[in-house]
């Protein structure tokens, strides 16, 4: 499963032999030695946000908005199967950007979009919608819009782009009509176009986006790059459970959504200040990576190569699996703390910190590690620790909720690392972006339909420990499929020597 093939021709290109930009006094510097650490750091800092704010910090505020509109709980998160879906949907197009656009404006715009979304929340009513709220209506369907233009050009280029444009604005103005007409002045359907909101945020914002600029500054040390990216995510599960209750007690939920708006304003402003782009287009060259090697998007597979790849596959539907796992219980692990086990807001914020605060150390920790021995290993071991905190997870034993937390957090924090990971080295950065959003489709899937269907299993038994024992079932599988992925790429080729 470690071995290494042999790169294909067409990755070949930029190397001294073929281009000779090893005597090009045009090749690209060395960046200086603490910025593509910079460049890190501020990625982590887009996933505490963009992950924290929209995926896994905002469920505190779960028993608050149940209590105050009364919605039944399957239909409440259905909000996170449409985000997810969206997201999922769009992935491969906002691939395609990525490989296009400097990342730079994609996590400037996401910034942007998370905090229209939390004052849409702040404004939420059963009654004539706000102007935020019709905003956000709007922004979100040409939005979409904008995303379909770009998928019926890269799926049907003979349309060409007039047609295509006029096509995606129409079905805008539809949804907006029948928004405005029907459904803008319930709190569940304008919750319902926030979530449309936040899947083009987490689009813009998200993993894919951040993995590919990160990735991009880094040859050697990408695997704790990569992990301390990655703490992000969990670091938003941590700080937003832990930080909100006081905030909801003292202010009302309403104020506390407004105060956490500001938060991504002060993030645009940095990433504005300082992120310049990938090395290539800072005229840099990436840590650990060959003087021979002009940029790393010479080196690799193209996504239709990858597609011809079990590793893809294996990558893809293993990833499908954890996500429906992991993103099942982040959700609903509050509520399965404060409605079935009796834990005040407060206590279940801090068993959310302590999830988090375990997989936040995992995933810069495994991610060190992989960068030393076999990461393929270190991924199946991953996978086992994960599927242990599962099943005491699904035993719906009080005494074992923390001891499954921790277990499932140490699980988790290395999967998110290396499933981010894989896709990087495995298939080089080539046309990453491609891959990743094919890759990213399969996983949020999984995360949309975990989180809906385990509150639809949830409804139909009274109980979470169907629902929770068809998690443990995942993992199963997807440790299993995850046995056929190996290396596509033979990654000595862009190091140095």
């Amino acid at each position: 499963m470690g071995a290494h093939r042999i790169l294909p021709r067409a990755g070949r290109r930029g190397l001294n032999g073929g281009g000779g930009w090893m005597n090009d006094k045009s090749a690209p510097r060395e960046a200086p030695s603490w910025y593509p650490w910079l460049v890190a750091v501020v990625g982590m800092l887009t996933l505490f946000l963009s992950n924290g704010m929209t995926a896994t910090g905002v469920t505190i505020f779960d028993p608050a908005l149940l209590d105050e509109f009364g919605w039944e709980r399957g239909a409440f998160k259905f909000t996170d199967f449409i985000k997810f879906a969206l997201t999922a949907v769009m992935a491969p197009f906002i691939g395609i950007l990525i490989d296009k656009v400097n990342p730079r404006w994609l996590l400037m715009t996401g910034c942007a979009l998370l905090t229209l979304g939390y004052l849409g929340y702040a404004a939420l009513t059963d009654g004539a919608a706000p102007p935020v709220i019709l905003l956000i209506a709007t922004l979100g369907a040409f939005g979409l819009a904008a995303v379909l233009v770009v998928a019926l050009g890269s799926l049907l280029p003979r349309v060409g782009r007039t047609p295509a444009i006029a096509v995606a604005a129409l079905l805008a103005l539809a949804f907006l009509w029948k928004f405005y007409g029907a459904w803008s002045g319930d709190a569940l359907r304008q919750l319902y176009a926030i979530h449309m909101l936040f899947a083009l945020a987490l689009s813009a914002a998200g993993s894919m986006t951040v993995i590919f600029l990160v990735s991009s500054w880094f040859v050697r040390h990408r695997g704790l790059a990569i992990g301390i990216a990655l703490i992000g995510t969990s670091l938003g599960s941590a700080v937003f459970p832990l930080v909100n209750p006081p905030l909801i007690e003292a202010l009302g939920w309403r104020q506390a959504f407004t105060w956490n708006a500001a938060m991504p304003v002060v993030l645009l402003a940095l990433v504005a200040i300082a992120i310049k782009g990938t090395p290539a287009q800072a005229g840099y060259r990436a840590v650990g990576q060959s003087a021979a090697v002009a940029d790393l998007k010479q080196h690799g597979l193209t996504f239709r190569e990858a597609l011809r790849t079990r590793t893809f596959w294996a990558i893809a539907v293993s990833g499908f699996l954890a996500y429906y796992s992991i993103f099942s219980f982040v959700q609903h692990f509050v509520l399965h703390l404060n409605k079935g086990f009796a834990y005040t807001l407060a206590d279940a914020g801090k068993m959310m910190f302590l999830f988090s605060l375990v997989a936040m150390t995992a995933k810069f920790a495994i991610g060190w590690l992989a960068d030393h021995i076999d990461r393929h290993k270190v991924f199946t071991a991953c996978q086992v620790i994960m599927l242990v905190g599962m099943i005491g997870l699904a035993s719906m034993r009080a005494d074992l909720v923390v001891a499954s937390a921790v277990i499932i957090g140490v699980g988790w924090g290395g999967l998110f690392t290396l499933y981010n990971m894989l896709a990087v080295n495995n298939f080089g950065l080539r046309e990453i972006g491609r891959i990743n959003g094919a890759v990213s489709l399969m996983e949020s899937i999984g995360v949309g339909l975990g989180s809906w269907v385990t509150g639809l299993l949830f409804t139909r038994f009274g109980s979470y420990q169907v629902p929770f024992t068809v998690l443990a079932v995942a993992i199963v599988v997807a440790l299993l499929v995850g046995l056929l992925i190996r290396s596509e790429v033979d990654e000595r080729v862009v190091a140095e020597r």
